[in-house]
């Protein structure tokens, strides 16, 4: 049976403005729409096909929600898509679906304004994440709305690339490579997504004037926010949790690091690569490993925030530390290198170590400098946040590398 055998329309068939319901059952075909239909399933239809493009939308203003899509093939060629806007198909809005087996589950080319909201993304679990298609893949697309889906098992959850001035908010990514790629995407808002269980949390890569806030990444194998060649962009009230790596800048600058939580990481916020002019303040790194993998060719000051591993006092009671917080110190390499010393964190003679080293410097090597080390968390729930993701980052970073190497 088709679509058509089961669909009532308010203004006949197939034209511009009509909305037209479509009724529970199965129905195994391919859909083309050049119309500015609304297409909605009523009591779950379901569409199944063997791979390639199931629905393709070719004309403005389509509207498809309330479907389940359903690809059979375990495998599936990569050009292939359950739905498929083209250029010139502005404003579709694709919400409400569920998407199982998919390959590409909403792949847009050229298309503007488009929105993908409230949708559940399956995509192929059986294959090796390399090999499997994207969630929402949108190429040259601008101002695009992508919010509320729920995404699993893909390549990557959300893949973006020369798609400008898009708001990625309130999305949901686990078990995937990327939750979140970007290349050369610009203006764009991530707001209020989480990450989960993947390779990477938030790749934004060549990309200038983001906005990156209140999202969470936990879990991650690799990198909780990973920021290659990224400029200009504010990165602020982020929850960063049990990643190998929390945050790393790689030639990236001129960015506001400010107000996130990064908490129990290997590695907090590993900077390097040209990665200088950034502002980094008021974030709480909070029983990372190591807190901080500086390499640049200066010093570099970031002020206000508050480190777990900072050994100083606050005698004059101003809520700041009455000595600067510095990163590649020999106590940070021993704590590194010897994680039992930290039983000795607050013993005498490690105070007194650090003490010597700032009057006798050991590593001359460039550091981070905070003048203004906060005393307490700025994140007064970061235990009850610990408690409800107690994940055990991946920890393959040996001490050889802190100071230099890979990243």
């Amino acid at each position: 049976m088709s679509c058509s055998d089961k669909t009532e329309s308010k203004r006949g068939k197939g034209q511009d403005g009509d909305f037209i319901e479509v009724q529970g059952g199965e129905y195994r075909e391919r859909l083309k729409i050049k119309n500015a239909l609304h297409i909605k399933g009523v009591n779950n239809p379901v569409i199944i096909e063997n791979g390639g493009t199931i629905v393709e939308i070719t004309g403005k203003g389509v509207i498809i929600e309330g479907f389940t899509i359903r690809d059979e093939n375990p495998q599936s060629e990569l050009q292939s898509s359950a739905v498929y806007i083209s250029k010139g198909a502005d404003n579709a809005i694709i919400k409400g679906n569920q998407f199982f087996n998919a390959m590409h589950a909403v792949w847009s080319v050229g298309a503007r304004g488009i929105m993908v909201e409230n949708n559940t993304i399956e995509g192929k679990k059986n294959l090796e994440r390399n090999y499997r298609g994207n969630g929402v893949y949108l190429t040259d697309s601008h101002e695009a709305t992508i919010s509320g889906n729920k995404i699993s098992n893909c390549r990557d959850g959300m893949y973006l690339e020369v798609s400008h001035d898009g708001k990625i908010t309130g999305n949901e990514v686990k078990d995937s490579r990327y939750a979140v790629h970007t290349m050369w995407v610009d203006r764009t808002v991530f707001s209020g997504n989480r990450a989960f269980g993947n390779l990477v949390g938030f790749a934004i890569m060549y990309s200038k004037g983001s906005l990156i806030a209140d999202n969470m990444a936990a879990g991650n194998q690799t990198h909780g926010l990973l920021l290659i060649q990224a400029t200009r962009s504010q990165i602020t009230g982020n929850t960063v949790i049990g990643n190998s790596k929390g945050v790393f800048f790689y030639n990236s600058m001129l960015n506001n690091l400010a107000s996130n939580l990064i908490m129990n990481n290997s590695l907090g916020l590993h900077s390097w690569g040209g990665s200088e002019e950034n502002i980094v303040t008021n974030n709480s790194f909070v029983q990372n490993e190591a807190q901080v993998k500086f390499i640049a060719g200066k010093d570099q000051e970031w002020n206000g925030n508050y480190w777990s591993d900072y050994l100083g006092w606050d005698a004059q009671g101003d809520g700041n530390g009455d000595f600067p917080y510095e990163s590649n110190t020999v106590v940070d390499h021993i704590l590194w290198r010897y994680p039992a010393a930290k039983l000795l964190y607050a013993s005498p003679s490690m105070q007194l170590l650090w003490m010597l080293e700032k009057q006798f410097p050991i590593l001359k090597v460039p550091k981070v400098l905070d003048t203004k080390p906060a005393m307490l968390p700025k994140h007064r729930n970061w235990k009850e946040l610990m408690a409800r993701y107690p994940y055990n980052p991946v920890k393959y970073y040996g001490d050889a590398e802190k100071f230099g190497g890979a990243h």
